[in-house]
């Protein structure tokens, strides 16, 4: 399918007009399979090791087959909410880089066409990561491998979880930058109890008073 091609109905959202927004925005149908990406999607995935992730390569596919495990059952939510009520969602979530820290707010809204869903992901806090935040790179990463040799992640912050202490997750941009081939998603403690407080199941949060 091309990016371009015209949308369904003449009620639906004209993707030429979203093709150079700079927030990244993806459509779905109504059974929340990609049926376009704009060009920021592609930019964002290359600035991001997403390699395989272009945007011809996700028409078609489940949208739910981008969100890791852990999240599936709260964005399926949200996504079917807003086809079922029209009304729009909002959401705030982190995305950080190896050097900076990134927060989106993720708008999703109804087609007006009834045709699906537009979700738009806009860039609203961009700045430097804190010296301070950063752990050196180890010179042996297996402290941060499981057993099988499997990184965890968040899916958020992007710190990763210390093999020894699961309460442990740290900022090691250069794991960020060059992942091991191996990586599994999930939230750690802090990000569960900022953006997913009462829809998340999980371990008790980490953070205490």
């Amino acid at each position: 399918m091309n990016s371009k091609s015209s949308p369904k109905g003449s009620g639906a959202l004209r993707r030429d007009r979203l093709e150079d927004d700079p927030a990244v925005i993806f459509a779905l149908d109504n059974d929340l399979r990609i049926v376009y990406c704009n060009a920021a999607w592609d930019r964002f995935a290359r600035e991001n090791s997403g390699a395989g992730l272009e945007r011809h390569r996700q028409l078609g596919q489940p949208v739910m087959a981008c969100v890791p495990d852990v999240l599936k059952p709260f964005f399926e939510d949200g996504y079917r909410r807003v086809l079922t009520s029209r009304e729009a969602w909002q959401h705030s979530y982190e995305c950080s880089s190896p050097s900076h820290f990134r927060s989106f707010r993720m708008l999703t809204y109804a087609e007006p066409d009834g045709s699906g869903l537009v979700v738009v992901n806009s860039l609203t806090v961009m700045r430097p990561h804190d010296e301070h935040d950063r752990v050196p790179l180890p010179p042996e990463i297996s402290c941060y491998l499981d057993e099988a040799g499997v990184l965890k992640m968040c899916s958020h912050c992007r710190r990763v979880c210390h093999r020894a202490d699961h309460s442990r997750w740290d900022w090691v941009p250069e794991l960020l930058a060059a992942p091991p081939k191996r990586v599994s998603h999930g939230i750690c403690g802090i990000c569960r109890q900022v953006f997913y407080p009462d829809s998340v199941e999980g371990p008790t949060p980490l953070l205490t008073p």
